[in-house]
């Protein structure tokens, strides 16, 4: 396969993926807005999708209040931003439009009709933040992978379309629990009641709480949080999932220009498979996933030299 068409095949997968963790971080983040309960809560709350995404800085420079309305209009509409949802789906589309003879006719009219969609939207006078809207965003997704896995051969387009949405899942997965963990009430207040709803906001956000209900049948532990998002092999959104994806995947593709992917790859899910929640929290959550996160990135650099390049 010509590394052209694998990478837009690749940002396709990425972009449409990213658009919807945005709209899933927006929606729950706009939800516990409005349970922020204590003075000072209301600033950090709002900015929280901000920081999920490392996208303060570019928010501040707007000169805008840090409002729960402003960051998710920012982060849903920026023409500026380029991982707003907007800039996130138009960006899909085009990257479906280079290849239309990669892809099924299927996969091209559903991205196609999202993007037609999102016009309408926009011209209807305003550009909605609210969570019919999120709701969409992640419906639009799933219908794609839908029909991606409906239609398409099992063969190099497909590989590398799956591969983006993994290693884009698992960095989002990574960054959702590292920052609302790190906002959990100390282990001597575990129990309160803003400790629950950030937990269940982690769990929401990646459409796990009644993944951990079925698994825990227990009140929601951050400890157990953190083992279900991290290690659960069947979770779809768990970092030890989309390694196990990612693995798999990698093994499909041509072995010579993938080495170093390859390699990255199997270190990251050696831990996960093998590790432990103890282990973890030897270390540290925090220190843990901001490592994830970086090995992550360098996996993504490593599949963009390996294939995506042109040499």
């Amino acid at each position: 396969m010509l590394s052209r068409v694998a990478s837009h095949l690749y940002w396709l997968s990425r972009y449409l993926e990213r658009a919807e963790n945005m709209a899933r971080i927006l929606d729950v983040g706009q939800s516990l807005a409005l349970l922020s309960g204590h003075p000072g809560d209301g600033e950090s709350t709002a900015i929280e999708p901000l920081v999920i995404t490392d996208t303060l800085d570019a928010f501040r420079a707007t000169g805008k209040a840090a409002t729960p309305e402003n960051v998710a209009r920012f982060l849903a509409w920026d023409p500026n931003l380029q991982s707003s949802i907007a800039n996130c789906l138009e960006a899909s589309r085009e990257n479906a439009r280079a290849v239309r003879g990669s892809i099924t006719s299927e996969m091209w009219e559903t991205i196609n009709d999202t993007w037609l969609q999102l016009q309408t939207r926009r011209r209807s006078g305003h550009e909605p933040i609210e969570t019919e809207f999120f709701d969409w965003v992640k419906e639009r997704s799933h219908l794609f992978r839908g029909v991606t896995f409906a239609t398409i051969r099992r063969d190099q387009p497909y590989h590398f379309t799956r591969l983006a949405t993994f290693i884009e899942r698992a960095d989002n997965t990574a960054r959702i629990l590292s920052v609302k963990q790190a906002r959990t009430a100390p282990a001597d207040a575990a129990g309160s009641v803003s400790d629950y709803y950030s937990l269940s906001a982690v769990l929401r956000s990646v459409s796990a709480l009644e993944a951990y209900r079925d698994t825990y049948r227990d009140t929601i532990d951050p400890r157990r949080v953190a083992e279900l998002l991290v290690f659960d092999p069947k979770l779809p959104r768990s970092l030890r999932f989309c390694f196990d994806e990612i693995e798999d995947i990698l093994q499909q593709l041509p072995q010579g220009a993938g080495r170093q992917a390859r390699r990255l790859s199997a270190i990251i899910h050696a831990g996960l498979a093998h590790g432990d929640l103890d282990e973890v929290y030897d270390i540290g959550l925090h220190t843990f996933l901001e490592r994830f996160i970086r090995n992550t990135l360098d996996l993504g650099s490593a599949v963009q030299n390996g294939y995506l390049e042109m040499k």
